[in-house]
């Protein structure tokens, strides 16, 4: 009996830690090409922050990590991971997104703070559902004024360097339903 108690409280021990790793699809950034060349121009270099990974196709993969009910009664999707922003000694880590379809805004934390950092296209976008999954995409994204002008102040470049509306890419989000 001992050993059944001991080995249910480890069970439930587990069990959070399980749950909070458990995903529920991804949402994958295929960047533009001119953002792409715009910042590397200016010397910046993007990469994915872990669980966050480039696809074989060289876009960024996001993991889901709210169920699909909770996305519903939040009205957001969430993900895990993000990306690094590199010129010089300075990174700006943008992680934790969310995806806020009635805004139409992807959120991030910067520095602890949640901002807006993509205006959100859903003009091309189609619904699909297949295998238990459901497909949103292709979603456009581009930077917001505050993100634009916080990059060009934490790369210490002229105000409108990085120009509002830079369209960073195309989203295609793949939620896993069960």
């Amino acid at each position: 009996m001992r050993k059944l108690i001991a080995t249910l409280a480890a069970l439930m021990l587990l069990a959070p830690a399980a749950a909070e790793a458990r995903t529920y699809g991804a949402t994958t950034l295929t960047l533009d090409p001119g953002a792409v060349a715009a910042l590397t121009g200016l010397g910046v270099t993007p990469a994915p922050i872990a669980p966050a990974a480039a696809t074989p196709d060289g876009a960024l993969a996001f993991p889901i990590t709210n169920k699909p009910f909770g996305a519903l009664l939040s009205g957001t999707i969430r993900h895990s991971g993000g990306i690094s922003l590199t010129a010089g000694a300075t990174t700006v880590k943008l992680e934790t997104f969310w995806i806020d379809p009635m805004r139409r805004q992807l959120t991030a934390l910067v520095g602890g703070a949640r901002v807006p950092i993509l205006a959100l296209d859903f003009s091309r976008t189609r619904v699909g559902l297949g295998g238990g999954t459901l497909r949103l995409g292709p979603v456009g994204g581009s930077l917001t004024a505050v993100a634009a002008g916080a990059l060009d102040s934490a790369f210490g470049l002229a105000p409108g360097t990085i120009p509002p509306g830079l369209k960073l890419g195309d989203a295609t989000v793949r939620y896993r339903l069960f």
